[in-house]
């Protein structure tokens, strides 16, 4: 394979030349070489141009990206993380609290003191635990952020993380577990985030992430309601950037959103303890490290950069499945339809 690879350089090659000696050639040569450098150039222009909508640095997301200098002192910082206890989410705690940033950790079930990804960091490393209840009522939470405000301060940072699903068709999930996906899934992340923009506002600085899924943009069998959850945070990322922007002339607040492919984490419940061949041949590809999009969002958070990140990064084409002819887009929905063969763990986090 090599070889052959080397005759086709050196055939390329000679064509070249030979064609260099002509001025139709030479022409011919100009507009192809120009063409490719113009190919060769658009990614890097399109994220250029992405970064200056976003606010950020013209260079970041780019090998030339550097911390953003409001977001270079993080003594000043506190990070807000719902559903922190398993998952992503206990993950990024555990790298934010090795990094010495303050946290404070929402869940309604309190953390493993240990694990397999190590033990949970506590006070005397920065990380505040409240037990809490996201679907509780707005004058518990209201309770609950004051109370926050009190111990740790002002969040500066709010990553909406906490998840459920549960696997189920549209008849089989009954009427409370639908109501629950939606409570947790696209109010709760509305809601903290209405009671902490407030500050960012005044200060026009802060961090908002909403961790969503691929789920945004591609809707299966059996994951109805969680699909409408993130396609409907998908919309509140794009609206609060707007409002930001436009409404409240605070654009210096940070937005990102979140779309992992299927992660190996107690959501999936049973499937999570497959082996990785089985969940290959059913997750199309297998199931993400949590790690990685754990330590992804982190480093987001640090750089002080707003985007949308993709995991693994090939699959930000799915941003492109609903321009696709309605016959494509059904034969990618439904290389999916055996996913779910067994429910999920209802209640589960990220």
């Amino acid at each position: 394979m090599a070889g052959l690879n080397f005759d086709i350089i050196k055939r390329v090659a000679a064509d070249a030349v030979q064609a260099a000696n002509s001025p139709s050639g030479r022409s011919t040569l100009a507009t192809t070489a120009a063409v490719v450098l113009g190919l060769a150039t658009i990614p890097c222009v399109n994220r250029l141009a992405s970064n200056y909508s976003l606010g950020n640095t013209l260079f970041a997301s780019t090998p030339l990206a550097s911390t953003a200098p409001e977001w270079s002192d993080w003594s000043k910082e506190i990070v807000l993380i719902t559903g922190g206890s398993s998952g992503i989410g206990r993950i990024m705690v555990q790298e934010f609290a090795r990094r010495g940033v303050k946290l404070v950790v929402l869940d309604r079930q309190r953390p493993l003191e240990s694990g397999v990804d190590g033990p949970f960091p506590g006070p005397d490393q920065g990380v505040h635990f409240y037990e809490f209840d996201l679907t509780a009522p707005d004058s518990e939470l209201e309770t609950l952020a004051a109370r926050i405000r009190r111990e740790v301060g002002e969040p500066t940072v709010v990553i909406n993380n906490a998840g459920i699903g549960h696997g189920l068709s549209l008849l089989e999930a009954t009427n409370d577990q639908m109501r629950l996906v939606f409570a947790i899934n696209a109010i709760a992340p509305i809601r903290i985030t209405r009671e902490f923009l407030p500050s960012m506002i005044r200060k026009k600085h802060g961090h908002i992430v909403n961790v969503a899924s691929m789920a945004s943009f591609v809707t299966i069998a059996s994951n109805v309601d969680y699909s409408c959850t993130k396609a409907g945070l998908l919309a509140f990322h794009e609206g609060l950037t707007q409002e930001l922007k436009h409404r409240y002339r605070a654009p210096e607040i940070r937005t990102t959103i979140v779309h992992p492919h299927f992660v190996k984490t107690p959501l999936l419940g049973a499937a999570a303890t497959d082996s990785d061949a089985t969940n290959s041949a059913r997750f199309q590809g297998g199931l993400l490290d949590a790690n990685t999009v754990a330590i992804g969002v982190v480093n987001q958070v640090l750089a002080g950069r707003s985007g949308q990140l993709f995991y693994p990064p090939k699959f930000a084409s799915g941003t492109l499945i609903r321009a696709m002819p309605t016959w494509l887009q059904e034969h990618i929905r439904g290389t999916f339809a055996t996913v779910f063969v067994r429910p999920m763990a209802m209640g589960e986090k990220k």
